[in-house]
């Protein structure tokens, strides 16, 4: 039998709550999305100004990455290079989809979507390890 650890609701608000704060301090309207271990939405948030369709981009980049355990970019590269179509490709494979790693097991992921790509990592990189530092000092 298998123990799998999950986010909690309060550590996707957590997670959420960061990645709002970091994108506020970087002046970026975006969507954030947290889903949980079974890769099912568990926080949305859509930012005033945010575009209308980054609220879905969110949700699918974290889907993606909570399902692979991989930020998007690992699968982006190959899909950019013919490797992989759309078709085998469950969701958006598109950067800003950031797993959360603990003890070795992706406990769920973060998506950012509405600014470029490389800022919705950054935004969701920082929020994880922020959380990740309150979470090891908690413990």
């Amino acid at each position: 039998m298998f123990n799998k650890l999950s986010l909690s609701l309060q550590d996707a608000k957590q997670l959420a709550d960061n990645a709002q704060a970091i994108a506020l301090r970087m002046k970026l309207p975006v969507s954030i999305a947290v889903v949980d271990a079974s890769t099912y939405l568990q926080a949305l948030l859509r930012m005033d100004g945010a575009p209308l369709m980054s609220a879905e981009g969110a949700f699918d980049k974290a889907r993606s990455s909570a399902e692979g355990g991989h930020p998007t970019t690992f699968f982006e590269k190959p899909l950019n290079e013919g490797r992989y179509s759309m078709v085998r490709l469950p969701h958006v494979a598109i950067e800003g989809g950031v797993p959360v790693l603990l003890e070795g097991q992706c406990v769920g992921a973060v998506g950012v979507a509405g600014a470029p790509p490389h800022l919705d990592s950054k935004i969701a990189e920082e929020a994880i390890a922020t959380f990740l530092e309150m979470y090891g000092a908690a413990k």
